[in-house]
């Protein structure tokens, strides 16, 4: 090993050990050696993020990737999922200049290289910058592509597990009396497991979703009634006794839209149950900036309780229960009544 490579090996050790004085110390001596450079420009941009610099860490990974693309295949082993990643140049995306709920300007807050987390889809750029509304307390992607879903084009088969949890989210409704009627629409069917679940129950059920081969698998193989379609531009002259909302506010570019229209498509008496992540969710404090929901290229929104609560407000809808989530670390489950009822 020559000395280059001991004293940059040493230096993301120390950055290992929580030692990142050290370590940036040690980078910053090194990073106009041409051999290491583009290296020490990402580590830098990691520390910089760590130490609530964002802009500069947004900065520094871009200037890593336009100087060594494949960069991934230095500071990565061989089992990572983006080893292999080549960078293309950054893409046009679009931008949120304001605040995705208030409309207010936000203030960057962290900024993440998305080659650190779970496979990078080739239609979005490897940097990640989420931006904080103090007015609403929310979180919101400063760039995304603007055809999110049509890259999301991973399989995922029904989990059984599933089953059950979705089993005891419909009977913690019915019990509680937040809706008795045995309707069911779900937004985002997914990998169809709630959709069976409320089906062995004994509701009405439906489902739809933006990604056709969801809403194919859910027909042809279980014979479950779906269409695909974007929730948004959906019209029924139906109205449901409680909507399923898992997993889709933090992948909507305009969540007050969404939930007006779910508040419109459900009967008076009816409950609208949402899981979303929570960027103050007990697990995301202790996980800190390890917390991959940092990393999630497909979500757009990071809510908080106050600001999920403050947004259901004002689409006329009044929360009744706020549960963590037994299947999704990070992520909480509120159930809303409309505000009608009171």
């Amino acid at each position: 090993m020559s000395n280059l490579t001991q004293l940059f090996s040493e230096a993301v050790a120390w950055m290992g050990e929580g030692r990142l004085e050290e370590a940036l110390g040690r980078f910053l001596e090194m990073e106009n050696n041409p051999q290491v450079s583009p290296l020490c420009h990402y580590f830098i941009a990691r520390i910089s993020n760590i130490i609530g610099e964002p802009e500069e860490a947004c900065d520094l990974y871009y200037k890593a990737f336009d100087a060594m693309p494949d960069i991934a295949s230095k500071i990565f082993s061989a089992d990572q999922p983006n080893f292999n990643y080549i960078y293309p140049g950054k893409r046009e995306e679009k931008e949120n200049k304001v605040c995705t709920l208030c409309g207010e300007e936000g203030v960057p807050r962290w900024c993440y290289s998305m080659i650190d987390g779970t496979p990078l889809n080739e239609n979005f750029n490897p940097v990640r910058m989420w931006v904080y509304c103090e007015a609403c307390h929310h979180m919101y992607a400063a760039e995304f592509p603007e055809k999110l879903f049509i890259h999301n084009t991973a399989p995922r088969a029904a989990n059984p597990l599933f089953f059950s949890y979705y089993s005891k989210v419909l009977a913690g409704i019915r019990t509680n009396g937040y809706a008795t009627g045995m309707t069911l629409f779900e937004v985002g069917v997914g990998a169809s497991e709630c959709l069976l679940a409320a089906r062995e129950i004994g509701y009405d059920v439906f489902g739809i979703d933006v990604i056709e081969r969801h809403v194919e698998d859910a027909k042809s193989k279980y014979g479950l009634p779906a269409e695909t379609v974007d929730f948004i531009e959906f019209e029924s002259d139906k109205k449901w006794d409680i909507i399923i909302m898992g997993d889709v506010l933090e992948h909507v570019s305009d969540p007050k839209s969404a939930l007006e229209k779910a508040e419109s498509l459900l009967t008076d008496e009816g409950a609208l149950w949402i899981s979303t992540p929570s960027f103050e969710s007990a697990f995301s404090q202790v996980a800190g900036h390890d917390d991959i929901m940092r990393r999630q290229q497909f979500h757009l929104n990071y809510f908080s309780r106050e600001s999920l609560y403050m947004l259901l407000e004002q689409c006329g809808l009044t929360p009744v229960d706020y549960q963590i989530s037994a299947h999704y670390n990070g992520s909480m489950e509120v159930v809303a009544i409309k505000s009608s009822r009171f």
